[in-house]
């Protein structure tokens, strides 16, 4: 998986963090301090806020997603498939859960359905440099539009 460049937050910042989301669990803070848990390493607490997160945000693919990304950092990718499953469930089209529920269905034994995921997450965006590199990367081939009859 790609991870966002780790920035090293201050100690000062992630109590900022840490009281924004205390402060109001429903907002939209439970992402930075999730991804800040993650980054250091720091999985038990970004599974507890990524899971008050998904409460907060049932519509949403992100935090579900956020979610499979800790469990994939630990190695679970049974339960990181699970989670990317949920986000497609409320987000069908989301080429990040797409192309997340590809690697994984790939990684699992799974090489059929993880390559449709992956064409399903290209056709979202044909122009996702991420996606590319794993088309590339797990050698699916992209389906060219056909070519026109020529007229005779």
């Amino acid at each position: 998986m790609s991870t966002s460049p780790s920035k090293t937050l201050s100690p000062s910042d992630l109590a900022k963090l840490e009281h924004s989301f205390a402060s109001d669990p429903s907002s939209d803070a439970y992402k930075p301090l999730a991804e800040a848990y993650l980054d250091l390493g720091r999985f038990m607490e970004a599974m507890v806020v990524c899971k008050k997160g998904v409460k907060a945000h049932p519509t949403a693919a992100d935090p579900r997603l956020l979610l499979a990304r800790v469990y994939a950092a630990q190695n679970k990718d049974k339960k990181a498939l699970e989670e990317v499953m949920g986000a497609l469930q409320v987000q069908p089209e989301d080429k990040a859960a797409l192309r997340m529920a590809g690697v994984l269905q790939i990684k699992g034994g799974e090489a059929e359905v993880g390559r449709g995921n992956l064409l399903k997450a290209y056709q979202a965006d044909p122009g996702d440099p991420e996606t590319v590199t794993l088309l590339q990367q797990y050698k699916v081939e992209i389906p060219r539009p056909a070519a026109p009859t020529p007229v005779l």
